[in-house]
């Protein structure tokens, strides 16, 4: 038990340290609670530095990033583009060898708004909340140990904007699907 516990150790000691950069599409949709109306899905883009931390035997790792995001959005057939920093912090397990590896990742999401906080639809007025917490999960392939392929899906677990004069409740969120690739130095 001792050994095992020092295998751990040591293998810790020389965790794999990797920077570089992240960037993808994100295609978001719009849902609703105690607000009628319509949403239709929405391309847009994110880009920023990423940091991993890796486990080399053992195979797990965290990754995270500060990715400036700009997500568009459809209610009731008016679009808006929201623009803020994303923080994901991800629990990864990888397997493989150094010329290809899978991953898959699951964590929080954190969100900033950056810009206005209102948001005036034809169909109702929103007040944007100045941060958003999400739920990430995905997976991809890790090449040469250096380019990165992924896809992924955000799951929104706070409200992203509240309705103005229309009750307590009336509110919405933003799934979000994922596809991104990141190169590591």
């Amino acid at each position: 038990m001792l050994f095992v516990c020092g295998l751990i150790v040591t293998h810790t000691a020389s965790a794999q340290v990797k920077l570089g950069v992240v960037g993808g599409m994100n295609v978001s949709k719009v849902s609703y609670k105690d607000i009628q109306g319509t949403a239709d899905s929405k391309t847009g883009w994110y880009i920023g530095p990423k940091a991993e931390f890796t486990i080399p035997i053992i195979g797990l790792g965290i990754d995270m990033a500060a990715e400036y995001s700009q997500r568009k959005l459809n209610a009731n057939g008016e679009n808006t583009t929201f623009k803020s920093i994303e923080v994901p912090i991800n629990l990864r397990y990888q397997l493989g060898i150094s010329l290809a590896k899978v991953y898959v990742m699951t964590g929080p999401q954190f969100g900033f708004q950056l810009g206005n906080s209102n948001w005036k639809n034809a169909a109702q007025d929103f007040e944007l909340k100045k941060s958003n917490i999400s739920w990430n999960v995905g997976a991809g392939v890790q090449l040469l140990s250096h380019l990165e392929l992924g896809v992924g899906y955000n799951f929104a677990l706070t409200k992203y904007a509240k309705a103005l004069g229309v009750g307590n409740d009336a509110s919405f969120k933003a799934n979000t699907w994922q596809v991104q690739v990141a190169y590591l130095f």
